[in-house]
């Protein structure tokens, strides 16, 4: 017992030691954080994000400067730190890789493309690689690597830092288009296990950040699809787009060709270019991605919904193959299908099999039972107008009860849009016979 006290003095003095340490450390720690915190911490006006630090209920949350992130991530002293790093972003968890002494590299598998334009659900990629340099002040340069392998998509750029966001310009260099469609891989289009496609693509981007702001100057050259089937529908009648019990053209007019005004009238209401185009309209989707990055169209449960550029085609495509889920990549699959579609069918029966099976507002399917639901009469003995309107009713088809007054602006346009041997003197009394207050039989 006599000797426990200086037992005890040295284990004493080295707790002491010891706790001293780890204050300090901590001391430290923090003293660096708030350096840190108050050097990422945003200016007024500034690009910011929020970071979470630390695990879950011990987070850290801050708000801190994205130029300011930037610049320490590129710096020779940022590269270090990063190197073997993974970090949480809203386009997924990228791992970073210090390759050169001034030269950053990321990895993510699956990576997230967030563009409100496209629709709802991000674009999903397998892999992307990313390569970052910062070759003077404010100013990077680097790649995006599409996909993996032989079939990689290489997207060539450099940007421009300001206090406000980022501006990046990308080319695309001429490239498969097989390769482009690769690098989402046969999980996300399973019409790939089986599609041969051909055609090349080259474009040039314009990305501003953090809008998300994107603008594209593609050239597409040979698109051509084959090995998906489509040329089943020559013979073939789809199934109907409507719900069991809807009204449906009575026996034997399925397969009916519609013919009169309506079928023009369609054309004029939502593809005036369907007799020149090969199943998709470049100018009008990109008319569309532009407008849609704007101010997107409202819907009536007061989202909003991208604005539509399909063709025909497309429409068709999405009725028989598809479905309507609002996504990028269910564009993509609607676009093999229509570019094959426009080799296997041709014009005329692409028409006639929309004709068919369209969905026309409340639950009536196919264009003779709307003509007959709507306007008592088979849709051959339409008038320009009546055509013009059934045709109105696609692009806001109204739910069972739900019909509205007629919008007189939207026929008019259609009803002026009509292609055919249509005199001067009838479509001026028809326009006449709008104004003056017309309403078809449903609404008498």
């Amino acid at each position: 017992m006599k000797n426990s006290g200086p037992l005890r003095s040295p284990a004493r003095r080295l707790s002491l030691i010891t706790f001293a340490l780890l204050a300090t450390l901590l001391a430290l720690t923090a003293a660096l954080f708030a350096v840190a915190c108050h050097a990422l911490a945003p200016q007024p006006g500034e690009w910011s994000h929020t970071l979470r630090i630390g695990p879950r209920g011990w987070q850290i949350v801050r708000p801190v400067s994205v130029p300011a992130l930037l610049r320490v991530a590129t710096h020779p002293l940022g590269l270090a730190l990063l190197d073997g790093r993974s970090t949480d972003t809203p386009l997924g968890r990228w791992t970073w890789q210090r390759v050169a002494p001034d030269r950053l590299a990321g990895r993510c598998a699956p990576c997230l493309l967030p563009f409100d334009a496209l629709g709802p659900q991000p674009l999903l990629l397998p892999h992307a690689e990313l390569q970052l340099q910062r070759v003077a002040q404010e100013r990077y340069r680097g790649t995006l690597t599409l996909g993996e392998g032989e079939q990689a998509v290489v997207l060539k750029g450099r940007a421009q830092l300001t206090s406000t966001g980022l501006v990046i310009d990308a080319e695309l260099a001429d490239t498969a288009l097989a390769d482009v469609y690769a690098a989402f891989g046969p999980a996300a289009i399973p019409e790939l296990r089986r599609a041969h496609i051909d055609g090349r693509v080259a474009a040039k981007l314009n990305l501003r950040l953090p809008e998300r702001r994107l603008v594209v100057q593609p050239r597409i050259d040979g698109f051509e699809v084959s090995g998906l089937g489509t040329e089943a529908l020559l013979d073939a009648e789809p199934a109907m787009a409507c719900a069991a019990g809807a009204p449906r053209p009575a026996a034997g007019e399925a397969g009916t060709r519609v013919i009169g005004w309506l079928p023009r009238a369609v054309v004029a209401a939502e593809d005036q270019r369907f007799a020149e185009h090969a199943g998709y309209d470049l100018p009008q989707l990109l008319a569309a991605w532009s407008a849609n990055q704007k101010q997107p169209q409202p819907t009536a449960a007061g989202g909003t919904r991208p604005q539509g550029a399909s063709t025909l085609t497309q429409q068709l495509a999405k009725l028989v193959y598809t479905g309507d889920e609002r996504s990028a990549v269910r564009k993509l699959r609607e676009l093999l299908y229509a570019v094959e579609m426009e080799r296997t069918l041709g014009k005329g029966r692409i028409l006639q099999l929309y004709l068919a099976i369209a969905p026309w507002g409340e639950g009536v399917c196919g264009a003779e039972a709307a003509a007959r639901h709507y306007l008592r009469k088979s849709s051959a003995r339409l008038t320009p107008l009546e055509a013009a309107w059934l045709a109105s009713l696609l692009r806001a088809a109204p739910a069972p009860g739900a019909m509205t007054a007629v919008d007189t602006e939207r026929v008019g346009w259609v009803l002026t849009s009509l292609r055919g041997p249509l005199p001067a003197e009838r479509r001026a009394e028809q326009m006449e016979v709008l104004r003056s207050g017309w309403q078809p039989p449903a609404r008498r």
